[in-house]
């Protein structure tokens, strides 16, 4: 697909959806898509950031030339958008939408089940705010209340232990927030990845620390052990894609089981048991089921599933590095 032609009805491509005009919006999902030229026919605009795609506007009764793919730039997640009267309510089923299009095709069954219902509704309303709020502001907000559940957790009384679960659940829905609202604004940075999903085993380990101070006595050694172990593993990882990549794309780090594996798609395919299996060490599961011992007055339990997903981390990482040490383990995700 070479180039792309976007037909429009008056100023229906100018409609706000998610926090850009329809036609960057459709501009952008055509260059995704592998466009390289992209013809609208409609009056000149300005866009706001610069675009991955030449962009080339002619008159309205312009016909599309030859081998171009016709398109429309007013239909936003297969919803047409409408003037007059209907304009607010297309435009608001045209978003809600979208944005329900933006999970990722790996989630874990919390967020497929649960935290989508949260997460969803405040991308929703962060995308309608200045393009000032970004993906990676959502991050640190997420980093600042995980850190703050684990000194919560740290204070060791019922109500402590309950709200830092509470928290660290909160904490995991923003975690997917940044990731909708990057998806949706297309606001994607080295940074904001490298932030997102770093952020994720600091708090983790973190929140482990927290509540074996609670719980005191040999319980801190294992929760030093248990974090240690998941650090250890987790900034292998990271170093290794960096060296490999120059990112923090973890999504790219194969296993040995998995080095036939070409895509995430792959590696997380529905209908493999080992995707079921693996989706108990995913962080959505294992921090929702966090907050339920917390709730339940059992932090115990958090420390022992975070030495249960140390040991297994560093039993993988060791065959990793000994057995299957000549296989090839990063891919272009």
């Amino acid at each position: 697909m070479e180039t792309v032609f976007l037909a429009t009805t008056g100023d229906r491509h100018l409609q706000v959806v998610g926090g850009l005009t329809a036609l960057e919006r459709r501009v952008r999902e055509c260059a995704k898509r592998g466009a390289r030229r992209v013809i609208v026919a409609a009056a000149p605009v300005e866009f706001p950031r610069p675009l991955p795609v030449l962009v080339e506007f002619v008159s309205a009764e312009t016909p599309a030339p030859a081998g171009a793919a016709i398109e429309r730039a007013d239909v936003i997640g297969g919803i047409e958008l409408a003037d007059g009267a209907e304009a607010d309510a297309t435009r608001k089923r045209a978003e809600w939408a979208l944005i329900r299009g933006m999970n990722k095709s790996y989630e874990g069954p919390v967020d497929a089940l649960v935290n989508w219902r949260f997460s969803m509704r405040i991308t929703r309303f962060l995308s309608r705010l200045s393009m000032a709020v970004t993906p990676n502001h959502v991050t640190m907000t997420a980093i600042l209340l995980g850190l703050a559940a684990a000194f919560v957790a740290t204070r060791g009384t019922y109500l402590a232990i309950a709200a830092a679960g509470v928290m660290l659940e909160i904490n995991s829905i923003l975690d997917s927030v940044d990731g909708e609202l990057a998806r949706l604004r297309y606001q994607f940075s080295k940074l904001g990845q490298a932030l997102d999903n770093m952020s994720d085993d600091i708090v983790d380990n973190v929140f482990i620390l927290g509540c074996a101070y609670a719980l005191g006595g040999w319980w801190w050694w294992l929760g030093v052990g248990a974090a240690g172990g998941r650090a250890f593993v987790a900034l292998t990882i990271y170093v290794a894609v960096w060296r490999k990549l120059g990112n923090a794309d973890v999504m790219a780090y194969r296993w040995w089981f998995e080095t036939d594996v070409a895509t995430v798609d792959e590696q997380f395919d529905p209908k493999a048991i080992t995707t079921w299996l693996r989706s108990l060490g995913r962080r959505d599961t294992y921090v929702f089921l966090w907050m339920l011992a917390c709730v339940c007055a059992l932090p115990h339990w958090v420390v022992v599933h975070g030495l249960v997903i140390a040991t297994v981390n560093m039993s993988l990482f060791l065959a990793q590095t000994t057995v299957f040490r000549s296989k090839a383990w990063i891919r272009r995700a």
